[in-house]
């Protein structure tokens, strides 16, 4: 089709879940993050939801990927099963041995006692459930009778729930409250904003092989409204739009073809009655159409939390697009020191320059506090529009304070989502000479990992009970997390200022 025309080695906006596209926008790298959590074998139970089209079971194949040699995985996609078919499957993908004719109670002791032996080789069992919203209660009971397994120290089993909010809802339920207070991890999938919508398209054109930029800024906006964000619905209007593209000869595709790509898939407004042959809708108005359908639909299948968020992501498309972006705001003086080479507009410009956007919505204390490069979201006294303007010359008298941010950070080396303690990363050796305690080269290991290890950047109990300390200090949650909040903060309080 049109792979040739535009250089492409591969479809970039294909709908199956392939990791090798998955973008990292915050919210992804956060819900790895909690996957990860369970290489650690600390927890019994970890919940990952997110609306129908928003990422899931992409994360579940990029986080089955990275899985290390030790870790033993079983991926069930079909909840629809007894208790006895879902021993079996969990069996079957361990390849666990058991009687044709078992039992549930035989199929339990076959279970755990190859658990035990895995575990005495050093391995961590982890069983992904996907769409675990349409597992029935007694089904779930049986996941909870799974997470028993376990030694006097560690789980012998990691069971990972993937499902849509319904999941949820239902392990609310009253008559499940034992499952839920076993869930140690939990994470909610969100729907891109406009800027990571924007990043969204320009990354995975790339990864299918093409350099150049295939689509405009106004393009993707409108693809974006469109969509609402949700990716898979994202995907489809995209591949659309290069289809409309490669028939009319064009390299780039254009905001007129994204909308038509648009009313192709969501179906466009009515057209006019014999009555009325005349009244023909304009094109502003039939995209407002198309949005508001999808609008209503999303109403109808969100919380009135989701659907506020939603509206806050459409404005927040307005003020990214606008001419003069938070982006191009906040770099000006690094081209002057020479630090970047252009002025940029967008944050995947800055790939590779060792500068991150992050996304906000910190109070303005804590943005005082902990930051220098940053522009915040402004709604003036004197007008209906909001604006964006540097922290530094913000005074309250101008305007009101929106709750929106973005910080261009510097990130220490190495830093690419949050870290849990227990989990390795070059960060931590950073973290261990500003909180001025470094490893002992003469310590002794014990455990698992061996004590030929890269144990410097391990993020060992020790080290996290004075990131905790750290925390309480400095006013943060005391969660032990090490994400940009924390790293902020010992960038600031270590480095006279800082970078960020």
């Amino acid at each position: 089709m049109y792979l040739d025309h535009f250089g492409l080695t591969r479809f970039p906006f294909s709908i199956a879940p392939d990791p090798d596209f998955l973008y990292p926008t915050s919210g992804h790298q956060e819900a790895l993050a909690h996957l990860h959590y369970a290489f650690t074998g600390m927890s019994g139970l970890v919940c990952l939801t997110g609306e129908v089209g928003t990422g899931k079971t992409t994360v579940c194949r990029a986080f089955m990927a990275a899985a290390p040699e030790h870790v033993r995985l079983a991926y069930l996609f079909n909840p629809q099963l007894s208790p006895l078919e879902l021993l079996q499957s969990v069996c079957d993908e361990l390849a666990v041995d058991y009687p044709a004719d078992a039992s549930l109670k035989t199929l339990y002791q076959c279970l755990n006692e190859a658990l035990l032996q895995m575990y005495s080789q050093g391995q961590k069992v982890i069983c992904v459930i996907d769409e675990a919203q349409a597992m029935p209660a007694p089904l779930l009971e049986q996941i909870r009778l799974l997470t028993n397994l376990e030694t006097s120290k560690e789980k012998l089993l990691t069971v990972i729930l993937v499902g849509q909010p319904e999941l949820n809802e239902l392990l609310a339920r009253h008559d499940l409250r034992q499952l839920s207070q076993r869930i140690t991890a939990r994470f909610h999938l969100r729907h891109l904003s406009a800027a990571e919508a924007l990043s969204y398209v320009h990354h995975r054109t790339r990864q299918a092989g093409c350099e150049q930029v295939l689509f405009d800024d106004a393009a993707i906006q409108a693809l974006w409204r469109a969509s609402a964000g949700v990716p898979r619905l994202l995907n489809t209007l995209a591949d659309r739009a290069l289809l409309a593209a490669y028939a009319a000869g064009s390299q780039k595709v254009s905001k007129a073809q994204a909308k038509m790509a648009a009313a192709e898939v969501l179906g466009a407004a009515q057209p006019p009655s014999a009555a009325q042959p005349n009244k023909r809708p304009a094109g502003r108005w039939r995209l407002a159409m198309v949005l508001l359908a999808v609008l209503a639909l999303s109403s109808w299948l969100l919380t009135d939390t989701a659907l506020h968020q939603s509206w806050q992501r459409l404005s927040l498309a307005e003020r990214w697009f606008s001419a003069a972006g938070p982006v191009q705001l906040l770099t000006r003086d690094l081209v002057e020191s020479r630090q970047l080479p252009s002025e940029q507009q967008h944050c995947d410009q800055l790939a590779g320059t060792g500068w991150q956007c992050l996304w906000v919505e910190w109070p303005l204390a804590e943005l005082q506090a902990s930051a220098s490069r940053v522009a915040l979201q402004i709604q003036p006294h004197d007008a209906d529009d909001s604006r964006w303007q540097r922290l530094q010359t913000f005074n309250p008298g101008q305007g009101r304070y929106l709750n929106q941010a973005l910080i261009v950070w510097q990130p220490p080396a190495g830093y690419q989502q949050l870290i849990r303690p227990g989990q390795r990363s070059p960060v931590i050796a950073w973290v261990r000479d500003k909180l001025g305690m470094r490893w002992g080269e003469d310590w002794q290991v014990i455990g698992n990992t061996g004590s030929g290890a890269d144990m410097a950047n391990f993020y060992d109990p020790l080290l996290a009970r004075e990131v905790a300390d750290f925390q309480r200090r400095n006013g943060l949650q005391a969660d032990k997390i090490l994400g940009p909040r924390t790293l902020l903060k010992m960038q600031r309080m270590t480095d006279g200022g800082g970078q960020g």
